[in-house]
């Protein structure tokens, strides 16, 4: 078997550098990452009950609960009973919330674009490789 662990160090802390480097894209600072990210799963993935939430987010049901809050304090969410189980809240995004996350991944794209336009079209190319291989990787 290879020794994989210096190429799981060396991705590890790429994508950590570049999380961060994407993170700091954000267009304010009334929002933590945690609410974001939330908001954007569910602009992603539609409607979702705080359970199902919490899990795609790995967090915990009270730190989800409190997320949840905010956003909905901040009108970027709703909730709603599920029309096929009335005993079942549904949280999903409201217009200003879709708004919200869409401007948000938009400056991430910018600024990306930005990056990668500055290199050669093998780089670019390469790197197209390796979003595709880090997606499989993300789906195992």
């Amino acid at each position: 078997m290879p020794d994989v662990a210096p190429l799981a160090a060396d991705l590890r802390f790429a994508l950590n550098r570049l999380n961060r480097r994407l993170r700091h894209q954000q267009l304010g600072d009334d929002l933590t990452v945690s609410q974001l990210s939330a908001l954007a799963v569910l602009r992603r993935e539609g409607p979702l009950s705080a359970g199902d939430l919490a899990a795609r987010e790995h967090v915990r049901p009270p730190s989800m609960t409190r997320i949840i809050a905010a956003l909905q304090r901040l009108g970027m969410i709703e909730r709603k009973v599920n029309p096929d189980d009335g005993r079942q809240v549904m949280i999903g995004v409201t217009p200003a919330g879709a708004r919200r996350a869409d401007a948000e991944g938009a400056a991430r794209e910018r600024w990306l674009a930005q990056k990668l336009s500055a290199m050669t079209p093998e780089e670019r190319a390469l790197l197209r490789q390796a979003a595709a291989l880090l997606n499989q990787l993300a789906e195992r």
